[in-house]
């Protein structure tokens, strides 16, 4: 696939867990600038790296991402609404303020974020979702829910805001340092229930992503696809 990131600006939300830091480090080796939107994390200082340290629970917290990256580098050519909230609150113990933050971080800020994205001549916005949108599983109730209506945020963009084209990404498990020591039993879970019986690899998601913004998929929009390791093709009975 032919470079064409060199010289465009990518706007990440999240961009300091595993996979938005990700993200960074490869559209920064293919020559993009990245505006990367932090919370309390960081990122290491790179050239062409810009840290844009805006809590989502400020007041107006996506005008200030989008003019503080346009500010930062003229223009945002990419937006990428990585930035989640994965709380986990079992069905009967979630709270009204528990379902208000999470949806606050998981759909309300992406959402705002989608509509100024257009407003701001971005030609892709890639929401990262997950395949919990789809499936259940104890304790993500609320979260997954915010997935499904991220979702639909992606398929009612695609149909009112091109000819910027908005895309999802249902993700499954993806692995990072440390995660078959903290957590074995939902690894092993995770490889014993997905066809290809392993988790992703941060850089294979970049590598999807990389694609998803590219012409050659320069025909879709308003669509969702799911990167599980075949998990979401099973049967559920």
């Amino acid at each position: 696939m032919a470079n064409e990131f060199s010289g465009k600006v990518i706007l990440v939300t999240g961009a300091s867990g595993t996979v938005g830091s990700q993200l960074c480090e490869h559209f920064l080796n293919l020559g993009a600038t990245l505006c990367a939107q932090v919370n309390t994390g960081t990122l290491a200082a790179r050239e062409n790296l810009h840290l844009l340290r805006v809590d989502f629970s400020t007041p107006n917290a996506a005008g200030a991402i989008i003019q503080s990256a346009i500010d930062a580098a003229g223009k945002i050519d990419f937006l990428i609404n990585n930035a989640a909230n994965q709380e986990v609150h079992s069905f009967g113990e979630t709270t009204s303020e528990d379902a208000d933050r999470i949806f606050h971080t998981n759909v309300s800020i992406p959402a705002e974020l989608i509509a100024l994205a257009a407003k701001s001549n971005v030609q892709v916005c890639l929401n990262i979702s997950s395949i919990e949108a789809n499936s259940a599983r104890p304790g993500h109730a609320i979260y997954g829910a915010s997935k499904a209506a991220l979702d639909s945020l992606t398929r009612s963009a695609g149909q009112e805001l091109a000819p910027m084209r908005t895309l999802g990404l249902r993700l499954g498990l993806v692995g990072k340092s440390g995660i078959d020591q903290a957590w074995p039993e939902g690894v092993n879970s995770w490889k014993n229930s997905a066809p290809l019986a392993r988790y992703a690899r941060s850089t294979e998601v970049a590598g999807i992503v990389e694609f998803l913004l590219s012409s050659a998929n320069a025909w879709a929009t308003g669509t969702t696809y799911d990167f599980d390791g075949g998990i979401s093709a099973k049967a559920n009975w």
